[in-house]
C-alpha cells in the first residue's frame, strides 16, 4: 500500500512540471509581445483568448477536468501573460497627482511598464505611501510637474474645479495634462479653458475601468481638446502601456457612461436595495438558496455598493442622467406589464 509521503513525492513532481510549462509558456508570450509591438498590435486579442478557452475546455473536459476550475485559471494567465508583453520603447516621465483608487491602479500599470512614475499631491505622506508601494517616488507638486512630461490629474472632479489646481495649472505649461474624470459634463470645458490660459497641452482621458491593480487589457477612452489637435503620442503612450485606446469627443462619451455607468449603476443600486427590503420582509436569506447567478451578480452589488460615493457623483455629474434613469424605470414598467399580460393570458388557457 502506497503511503501518503510517496504520493505527495509525485505531486512534488508534477507541480514542478507544471512550474516549468508556464515558465516557458510565458517566455514564448514575450516572443508574441515582440511581434505584435513590430506590427503594431493591441495587447488584447479577444478572437485568440476565446480560442484557447474553447480548447481548454474541450481538452479539460476530456480528461475529466471541472470547465468551471478552467475557466476560473485561463483568464489570470492571460492577464499575466499581457503584462509580459508590454515593453514600450520610449519611456515617459509621468507624474500622478491623487494618491486614491485609481491613482494606484495606473501607478501599478505604469511602473509595470516601465515609465518613470512620480506621486504628488497636497499630502505628501499619502503620495509617499503609494510611492513606496510601487517602488516609484514621491515629490512636491512644483517639482513634480517641473520634471515631468505627462501629467495624470487623478482627483474628484469637484477638486479639479473647486480652486485646488489654481497654483498647479501654471506649473504645467509645456506639458501634457490629462484628467481621469468618469464624467466629463464641466471638467473637460475647465481644463480646456485652463490650458489655453496656461499654455499646456489638455487631453482628456478616462479609464474604463475601476480601481483594480495591473488592469491590461482594459479600455481607456481619449478625448483631444482644442490645445490637443495631434495626440499620437498619447494614443502611442497608453496602447504601450498595454491598454486598448477610443478616441471620441465629450458629448459622445457622456451619451455612452449615460448607458454603460449611469443606467447599470442605477439599476444595480435599485437591485442591492430591493433585495435587502424585501429579504428583510419575507424572514429569509437569499445567500443561503444562491444560484451561480445570484453570486455573481451579488459579487457586482459588492462592488458597486463599495464605491457608491464615486457611483453618485456620476449620477450628479452625467447630463443625461435624469434622461436615461427615467427611461429606464419606464422600461421596467413595460417589462412588467408584458410579464403580468402574458401571466394573465395564461391563466385564461
Amino acid at each position: 500500500m502506497t503511503d501518503i509521503s510517496s504520493v505527495r513525492e509525485e505531486i512534488d513532481k508534477v507541480d514542478e512540471q507544471i512550474l516549468s510549462l508556464i515558465s516557458l509558456r510565458f517566455k514564448l508570450v514575450g516572443e508574441v509581445g515582440k511581434i505584435k509591438q513590430k506590427d503594431g498590435r493591441t495587447i488584447t486579442d479577444k478572437r485568440r483568448e476565446n480560442e484557447v478557452m474553447e480548447k481548454w475546455v474541450s481538452r479539460a473536459r476530456g480528461l475529466g477536468i471541472p470547465e468551471s476550475f478552467v475557466k476560473s485559471i485561463l483568464p489570470l494567465i492571460f492577464s499575466y501573460s499581457k503584462m509580459l508583453e508590454l515593453n514600450p520603447d520610449e519611456k515617459r516621465r509621468v507624474v500622478i497627482l491623487g494618491y486614491g483608487g485609481m491613482a494606484r491602479s495606473l501607478t501599478s500599470l505604469l511602473s509595470l511598464v516601465g515609465h518613470e512614475v512620480v506621486i504628488t499631491g497636497r499630502n505628501l505622506q499619502r503620495a509617499s505611501n503609494l510611492a513606496s508601494e510601487f517602488r516609484t517616488v514621491s515629490m512636491n507638486m512644483k517639482d513634480a510637474l517641473k520634471w515631468g512630461e505627462f501629467i495624470i490629474v487623478a482627483i474628484p472632479p469637484t477638486a479639479i474645479v473647486s480652486g485646488f489646481l489654481d497654483n498647479v495649472l501654471p506649473l504645467a505649461r509645456g506639458k501634457t495634462l490629462m484628467d481621469i474624470s468618469s464624467s466629463k459634463n464641466y471638467v473637460f470645458s475647465f481644463l480646456e479653458k485652463a490650458s489655453v490660459e496656461n499654455g499646456f497641452r489638455f487631453v482628456s482621458t478616462h479609464p474604463l475601468f475601476g480601481p483594480s491593480l495591473y488592469p491590461v487589457g482594459e479600455k481607456i477612452a481619449i478625448i483631444p481638446s482644442s490645445t490637443s489637435t495631434n495626440i499620437n503620442d498619447v494614443i502611442e503612450f497608453w496602447k504601450k502601456s498595454g491598454l486598448s485606446v477610443i478616441e471620441t469627443d465629450p458629448d459622445s462619451h457622456e451619451k455612452a457612461m449615460s448607458i454603460v455607468q449611469v443606467l447599470v449603476h442605477f439599476y444595480m443600486m435599485g437591485l442591492s436595495k430591493a433585495i435587502d427590503e424585501i429579504s428583510s420582509e419575507m424572514g429569509v436569506n437569499p445567500s443561503d438558496f444562491e444560484t451561480t447567478n445570484f453570486r455573481e451578480v451579488s459579487k457586482s452589488l459588492e462592488r458597486v455598493n463599495y464605491l457608491k460615493d464615486v457611483i453618485i457623483e456620476i449620477q450628479e455629474n452625467n447630463p443625461y442622467s435624469r434622461q436615461v434613469r427615467e427611461a429606464g424605470i419606464d422600461t421596467l414598467k413595460r417589462v412588467n406589464e408584458e410579464i403580468n399580460l402574458k401571466k394573465g393570458k395564461e391563466n385564461k388557457t
